[in-house]
Parts: structure tokens; C-alpha cells; sequence
């Protein structure tokens, strides 16, 4: 991913933060010569220092059988429009503020059973923690075996970070105020989000 030094986030907590508020992420590998995407959740641990990227796609997905590959993993964050009409000074051109952050590394299988069903049911805890209480069926031991025969279950250690948050940190301090203005005034939560993210820089 190309940052300009004004942009890179260098903060491995931070990083974390972006992924694990973004889990929905796109998993992205070369396959036969073509580049292949699958977009999946993510679950971020770490084990003895490592980050480690923890997901399962469909046994049916042709990536299903390529998942031990170099890949990369893109978790996008908000992000937002910025018009020039926008600024305090001219002249301007249109351009687009968010964040990103890539992940690098090889997934590895989790052959398992025991591991991938606690997988599963992390996931459903993660995003989903009421739903043992009120749907006891959808999590029970006999739904999480009978669902683990068609998904792959991984793990993917992670080499190296790349994180961007692309803010207005280039412009003048009157430029990035009235962006923040506008984003607060938005109807978006993305841009909403962005006003945040834009003030807590300026830190």
C-alpha cells in the first residue's frame, strides 16, 4: 500500500484497534495465476508476541484450497468524501480521507475438530454474544458439528503490518477544521466517524 509518511500509522496498538473495529475484511490471494478475493470476518489473538488473524471460509470456496499462500488481508475502515468546496483556501480538488489497514502473512489450517468448533463459537460470541441465550439451538454442539464439515478453519500469523489514515494531514490547520465541520454535520456514520478520527490526530 503506498502512505506517504504523513499518513502512515505506526502505533501497533492502534493497528489493532482499526482491525478488530473492522473485522469484516477482504482476504485477498493469487489463484491460479489470478488474483482472489474472499470477504470474511476476523477474529485477531496473539500468541507468544504474534498477531495471529484467526477466520474460516466455505469448504466449497476455491480459495478453500488455496488458503496456504502468501495472502493478504485488508481491513477498511470509515472513510468519506472531501470536496473543495469545502476549504477555506483555493484553489482545491476533490479527494477522499479514510483509513486501511493490511495484514501479511500465510494462513495455516486448522485440522482440529475440538479447535475449529471453539473457533465457531468465538465468532458467535464475538459478534453475536446474546445469541446463546436466545436462540440456544443456533450454538448448540450438535449445530456447530454439523456445520464444521463444510468450512476450513485457519490461522494466519502476521508478518508485517501496513496501516493509512489519510486525514487532511497535508492540508492547513483552516482547511482540516472546516472538513471536521462537515463531517460532523453529515447524516453518515462513516464521515461521523471520520470527525472523530480527524480531532483525535490532532492530539
Amino acid at each position: 500500500m503506498y502512505i506517504p509518511n504523513a499518513f502512515k500509522i505506526e502505533d501497533p496498538d492502534l493497528i489493532r484497534e482499526i482491525a478488530r473495529a473492522n473485522a469484516f475484511a477482504t482476504m485477498i490471494a493469487t489463484i491460479e495465476g489470478e488474483p482472489f478475493a474472499t470477504h470474511l470476518p476476523f477474529l485477531l489473538g496473539e500468541e507468544n508476541g504474534q498477531d495471529i488473524l484467526y477466520g474460516h471460509v466455505a469448504k466449497a470456496n476455491p480459495h478453500a484450497r488455496h488458503l496456504e499462500t502468501k495472502t493478504l488481508v485488508i481491513f477498511a475502515g470509515p472513510h468519506g468524501y472531501v470536496s473543495p468546496s469545502w476549504y477555506e483556501t483555493r484553489p482545491n480538488v476533490p479527494t477522499w480521507n479514510y483509513v486501511s489497514v493490511h495484514a501479511y502473512g500465510t494462513p495455516q489450517i486448522i485440522e482440529d475438530q475440538t479447535a475449529g468448533g471453539d473457533h465457531l463459537r468465538e465468532m458467535v460470541q464475538k459478534f453475536d454474544p446474546n445469541l446463546n441465550e436466545t436462540h440456544p439451538e443456533a450454538t448448540s454442539e450438535e449445530t456447530v458439528q454439523r456445520l464444521l464439515p463444510g468450512v476450513i478453519v485457519f490461522r494466519m500469523p502476521v508478518d508485517r503490518w501496513e496501516a493509512k489514515a489519510k486525514l487532511n494531514q497535508n492540508r492547513k490547520e483552516e482547511d482540516r477544521q472546516a472538513v471536521i465541520a462537515r463531517y460532523e454535520r453529515s447524516d453518515l456514520p462513516d464521515e461521523k466517524q471520520m470527525a472523530i478520527l480527524m480531532r483525535q490526530r490532532q492530539r
